[in-house]
């Protein structure tokens, strides 16, 4: 008689064919993209911040300037507005004279436009709209002289630091 049968090995698959390998893992792609992305958004956003800086010490105290001394005069404070001439403005002048002229310009409404300032050193030309909000259509602007004199900005000449010549410019 036969007795049981032998032991059998185990089963194990069989080897890979040599020309398999398994892949190395896969690297990460770096998106460069997204970096772009980022140092773009930085450059805009450091152009803003300098946009506005420049803006705010070249630009705005003109417009503070010409805002105060028109506002003055809106007000009928003519004492106030004449003490913001400049000196040589003053030689010649009174605040009854500022008075004659703020009233030929009608200075009760304006609007001092922040896009139309021409700045030339210590000098400046701001446009001022007169009455922006008259219902007949018409536009009135003059075109305010400012001088820096002394770190303030301070109307000054033609006359009373308005240039007259109107025009719907």
């Amino acid at each position: 008689m036969a007795g049981p049968p032998p032991p059998s090995a185990p089963w194990t698959a069989p080897p890979p064919p040599p020309s398999w390998a398994p892949r190395p893992p896969r690297p990460h792609r770096r998106r460069v993209w997204i970096y772009l992305l980022v140092g773009a958004i930085v450059v805009i956003v450091g152009l803003a911040v300098a946009s506005g800086t420049i803006w705010i010490q070249k630009v705005k105290p003109p417009i503070d300037a010409a805002n105060d001394y028109l506002r003055d005069l809106s007000r009928g404070d003519y004492e106030a507005a004449f003490d913001q001439l400049c000196a040589a403005e003053k030689v010649d002048a009174s605040p009854e004279g500022l008075a004659g002229a703020a009233a030929d310009l009608d200075v009760d409404e304006y609007e001092v436009s922040p896009f139309d300032v021409n700045r030339d050193g210590s000098r400046a030309t701001v446009k001022v709209e007169l009455s922006p909000d008259d219902l007949d259509g018409t536009d009135r602007f003059v075109r305010m002289r400012l001088e820096e004199i002394d770190g303030e900005w301070r109307p000054c000449r033609p006359l009373y630091g308005f240039e007259f010549a109107r025009s719907s410019d």
